[in-house]
């Protein structure tokens, strides 16, 4: 299915034709003058198309543009879809956010404003309009959405249809649990809209899905749900280190790590801090009164390599691409500050894999993985998971630990990684001022574009350096 690129410019009507397009499109598609659908969005219309001669932009009725909510001067794609005689207008990304302030029209999404930034500078680059909302934005009786879309710099708030596909970035866990969600979920799915990264990973339910997939269960420490003194007697029996961690946590927070001594127990936390234990029973009490009633669940620590004793894990972004196939787009070792956790939310810092790989130990054995190693596990256990699991996901932050015996360990998986600024290695001058466009930005539009029906084409990159150096 081919399209072009289009930009719609209102023109007063002096004929009954609609919608007039460079005459190179009607004969690319073999489409004469007639009556067609016109689509964007969720909204559709009849319009009469006709040509024009030796025209770069295209030219649409304002009552038209009205009716579809289509922005003009906007560039956009445009295929025809020759079976339905219909010509679609996108892509067109819809990005679901928990809270912004549209009196702030700089930065309206607080520290995610320079992701959405590029995501908003990067689809107008490439062809196509990303509008970001909430739940309430929406009026589905109506199938239209007021939202905001980037324009010259700033945000702005506009009405539009409802999109092509929509991207959760919903930050509150108790939100994305809410039954006017699941209400709103529903109804995209009844609209038949692509919902894409639908909620939080939940860790038990990650490990529970895995556990029983030969080419995962390998990656997976063992893990119980933390229910009683037995769970915790039991675990720290046949492991000195025992990690408990929220089922629902995420950047580290409330991981405490417990290790068996001579003279008891000592707990450490991920913020700092320890305190020892003589008996399972005091232990199991302090835990118990401060996990205050949350879901914890209890892990078998491992023997991880790092550096100067402080842990180190990867952090392996993996996407779907232009043809709906998981690949892997970024990796990033994590170096961290305390004892407990790499998390560079927790004070952590970032070095390329390869390096950390290199400087950091002890190895036991000298079986020890390679950057491609770690590459095709993350690969292996995204597939897995969606196969395992319910929903539509395009974006895991897959985090893997080493052991000093050169063994690869599944951590975290989390369907929402951090798009901040300081959670990203530099790309660009040190100072941060020259910065390129991030690659998940492209591979998320990438994605996007393939669910919205505007599949980009392209050589690999394998492909395209046999080309350079063949020419």
């Amino acid at each position: 299915m081919s399209y072009v690129p289009v930009i719609l410019q209102s023109y007063e009507p002096k004929t009954d034709t609609d919608l007039y397009l460079p005459q190179a499109h009607m004969r690319k598609w073999n489409l004469t003058p007639s009556s067609v659908t016109v689509q964007f969005g969720s909204k559709t219309a009849r319009a009469k198309v006709s040509g024009l001669q030796q025209a770069r932009n295209s030219l649409i009725r304002p009552s038209l543009a009205q009716m579809l909510h289509l922005p003009k001067g906007v560039p956009l794609l445009v295929r025809y879809q020759a079976s339905q005689q219909r010509l679609v207008f996108g892509p067109y990304l819809g990005i679901l956010v928990s809270a912004y302030n549209p009196q702030y029209s700089l930065s309206p999404f607080g520290g995610l404003t320079p992701f959405f930034n590029e995501v908003a500078d990067s689809c107008r680059k490439r062809g196509g309009i990303v509008c970001i909302f909430r739940m309430q934005d929406v009026n589905w009786n109506t199938g239209i959405v007021k939202g905001m879309v980037r324009q010259n710099g700033q945000w702005r708030q506009v009405i539009l249809p409802l999109p092509q596909c929509i991207y959760n970035r919903v930050v509150s866990r108790r939100r994305e649990r809410s039954e006017a969600m699941s209400d709103w979920m529903q109804r995209c799915k009844e609209a038949n809209i692509p919902f894409f990264n639908e909620q939080f990973l939940n860790k038990w339910h990650v490990h529970t899905a895995l556990e029983n997939e030969p080419g995962a269960s390998e990656h997976l420490p063992r893990t119980i749900l933390y229910q009683s003194k037995q769970d915790l007697e039991s675990m720290l029996q046949s492991h000195k280190t025992v990690y408990a961690k929220p089922v629902n946590g995420s950047m580290g927070r409330g991981i405490v790590r417990i290790r068996r001594t001579g003279g008891g127990y000592q707990l450490s936390r991920s913020g700092g801090g320890s305190r020892q234990f003589g008996s399972i029973s005091n232990l199991h009490r302090h835990l118990y009164q401060q996990t205050k009633g949350k879901k914890y669940l209890l892990q078998q620590g491992l023997s991880l390599i790092g550096i100067q004793q402080r842990p180190t894990d990867f952090r392996v972004l993996v996407q779907k691409d232009r043809q709906g196939a998981w690949g892997i787009t970024s990796m990033v070792a994590r170096l961290g500050q305390n004892r407990v956790v790499s998390n560079v939310s927790r004070g952590g810092s970032m070095a390329a894999p390869a390096y950390a790989l290199r400087i950091c130990g002890p190895w036991m054995t000298s079986a020890r993985p390679t950057v491609q190693t770690l590459r095709s596990v993350a690969l292996k256990l995204s597939q897995l998971l969606e196969q395992s699991l319910s929903g539509h996901y395009a974006e895991l932050g897959i985090d893997l630990g080493v052991d000093v015996r050169g063994h690869v360990w599944l951590l975290e998986v989390n369907s929402k990684p951090s798009k901040t600024t300081n959670s990203l290695p530099m790309q660009g001058g040190e100072d941060g001022t020259s910065r390129r466009v991030r690659p998940s930005v492209l591979r998320m539009l990438d994605y996007s574009s393939y669910l919205s029906g505007f599949p980009r084409s392209g050589k690999s990159k394998s492909e395209a350096r046999k080309k350079s150096r063949r020419g």
